[in-house]
């Protein structure tokens, strides 16, 4: 998983990686009564803007064939610019 992470965040810095043709949505907790929960998505000490930070869930939840995705928790670490966040994806 840290490999995958590292190369997926290297490609998107290095602007190499496009989410425009993902197919994974961010949904809000009131729109995922119809979906079934698949897992949990968890990174930690990613490096990034916010932006960035969701690119790389919607770019996992497309890995792992998700439909939608909730970010349920992201924080920055008192490292700037460098967070933890985690996120539940439906199918």
């Amino acid at each position: 998983m840290k490999r995958s992470l590292a190369l997926t965040s290297l490609l998107l810095s290095a602007g190499l990686v496009s989410t425009s043709a993902r197919s994974a949505e961010d949904v809000h907790a009131d729109q995922v009564t119809a979906f079934n929960e698949m897992g949990i998505l968890s990174f930690k000490d990613v490096t990034g803007s916010p932006q960035d930070i969701e690119r790389l869930v919607a770019l996992s939840a497309d890995e792992q064939g998700a439909s939608i995705y909730r970010i349920v928790n992201m924080e920055e670490t008192p490292r700037k610019d460098t967070w933890h966040v985690e996120a539940i994806i439906y199918s």
